[in-house]
C-alpha cells in the first residue's frame, strides 16, 4: 500500500508515527514548513530524514501558514500512484489549493485530525470548513470530541476512523509508581522543596494556555503549595514581572522548553500535573504527565483530558467555573499513580501504530 501524507510541519510525534508506520507501508510524506514560527528550535529533535519526504517549495507567513502553487502540481501529476492520499490540515492557503483540485476532479482523499473543538464560526469559515471536510471519503480521528467536530461539519459518521494518538513509547512508561526515597532523590536532585507540594504544567507561554491564571492562582493557595512551568513564550515576561511584583520565585518557577526525551524524566519528580488551558485541539502534555505516574488537573477544553482523564485518575473542571480550584487541588492528591500509568500503558505509540495499521488495511478491502 503507497501513501501520501501531507501535514504542516515535522513535529516530533508526526515523525515517529509515520517513522514506525514506514516499517509495513511504502510512505511518502510533504510537510509544508520546516518549523512552525512559535515553536523553539529545540521542539524539532528528531530528524525526518528516515523518512521519504518529498521537497515542496514555497513562502511561510505568520505561524503556520503557507504558501504554494507545488502542492497542487504534485497531486495533479502524481495523484494516481497513491493507494491513500491523507491530508492532515485544510486551513493553509497550499491546504486549500490543494483541497479544491482534489474536489474538482473527484480524488478521494482521507482527511486526519488531530483533535478539534467546534467554534462559532463566521459564514466564510463555515462554508469552506464544511467542504473540505463533507468531500474527504474518510476520517482519521483521536476520539469522540474530534467525531463531533467532524459530524458538525458534514462528515459521513460511517468513515470516521478513530486511532489511538500518543506521543509516547511503551518504554517510556514509569514501570511502576516511585517509592517516597526514589522520588524525594529526584526533587532534590532538581531543586524542588521536599515539604511542598509540586505541581507542574508544560506547554508555551501563549495567551490560549492560560497559565497567568494560574499563576494568579497558586499566588493565593498555601504556601506550601509551589508550581513549575516550563516552555516559551511571549507571555514570559509578563509571568515573571508578576512573580518578582508578588515575590512568589520561591514558589513559582519558570523553565525552558525541555525535548521530550528530558522532560519526561523531569516530570517523574513533581506530584501533580494541572493545565487551565482554554483551548487545547488535543494536548500531548495530559498522555506524557500520565505516563510518569502525574495525576491529571485539566481543564475542560483540553481534548486529550477528555479521552484520557477520568475519575481514578485526574479531574477535569469547567475553565469557566474556577472558584473552587482550591478544593480541586486539593482533592487530587486522592488520585491514584498506578491508575495513571495504567492509562498510559493503553495509549501508547506502539498502540497508536497498530490502529493506524488496522484502519488501513480496512480501507483496503
Amino acid at each position: 500500500m503507497k501513501i501520501l501524507f501531507v501535514f504542516n510541519h515535522p513535529a516530533p510525534y508526526k515523525i515517529n508515527l509515520l517513522q514506525e508506520l514506514s516499517k509495513f507501508y511504502q510512505i511518502d510524506v510533504i510537510f509544508e514548513r520546516n518549523h512552525n514560527a512559535d515553536r523553539p528550535e529545540a521542539f524539532y529533535y528528531l530528524n525526518p530524514k528516515q523518512l521519504n519526504v518529498l521537497p515542496l517549495k514555497g513562502i511561510n507567513f505568520k505561524n503556520e501558514n503557507h504558501v504554494s502553487f507545488a502542492l497542487k502540481k504534485y497531486l495533479k501529476l502524481h495523484h494516481h500512484e497513491y493507494d491513500l492520499i491523507i491530508m492532515n490540515g485544510y486551513s493553509t492557503i497550499s491546504e486549500m489549493l490543494a483541497l479544491n483540485y482534489l474536489i474538482k476532479k473527484h480524488i478521494p482523499y482521507a482527511l486526519y485530525i488531530n483533535g478539534a473543538i467546534i467554534k462559532k464560526d463566521n459564514l466564510i469559515k463555515h462554508h469552506y470548513k464544511s467542504k473540505y471536510i463533507k468531500h474527504a471519503c474518510n476520517y482519521f480521528s483521536p476520539g469522540k470530541s474530534a467525531n463531533d467536530f467532524l459530524l458538525h461539519y458534514g462528515a459521513n459518521a460511517n468513515k470516521i476512523y478513530n486511532y489511538i494518538y500518543s506521543t509516547v513509547f511503551s518504554k517510556d512508561i514509569l514501570n511502576e509508581p516511585l517509592t517516597k526515597e526514589e522520588k524525594d532523590k529526584l526533587k532534590v536532585q532538581n531543586g524542588l522543596d521536599l515539604n511542598a507540594i509540586n505541581f507542574v504544567s508544560t506547554g508555551q507561554f501563549i495567551a490560549r494556555k492560560n497559565n497567568f491564571a494560574l499563576i494568579k492562582i497558586f499566588e493565593t493557595l498555601p504556601q506550601n503549595y509551589h508550581l513549575t512551568l516550563i516552555g516559551e513564550g511571549k507571555e514570559k515576561q509578563k509571568y515573571q514581572r508578576f512573580i518578582a511584583k508578588h515575590k512568589l520565585k520561591n514558589r513559582i518557577k519558570l523553565l525552558p522548553f525541555i525535548p521530550q526525551p528530558e522532560l519526561l524524566k523531569l516530570l517523574r519528580c513533581f506530584d501533580f500535573f494541572i493545565s487551565l488551558s482554554r483551548e487545547d485541539i488535543y494536548g500531548h502534555m495530559i498522555n506524557e504527565a500520565l505516563s510518569q505516574g502525574l495525576p491529571v488537573i485539566s481543564s475542560n477544553r483540553v481534548m486529550s483530558a477528555r479521552q484520557l482523564i477520568n475519575e481514578n485518575n485526574g479531574i477535569i473542571i469547567d475553565i469557566t467555573h474556577l472558584k473552587d480550584i482550591e478544593e480541586i487541588i486539593k482533592n487530587i492528591q486522592l488520585k491514584s499513580v498506578i491508575a495513571c500509568l495504567q492509562t498510559a500503558k493503553e495509549n501508547t505509540i506502539e498502540k497508536m501504530i497498530e490502529s493506524h495499521k488496522a484502519i488501513f488495511e480496512d480501507l483496503k478491502k
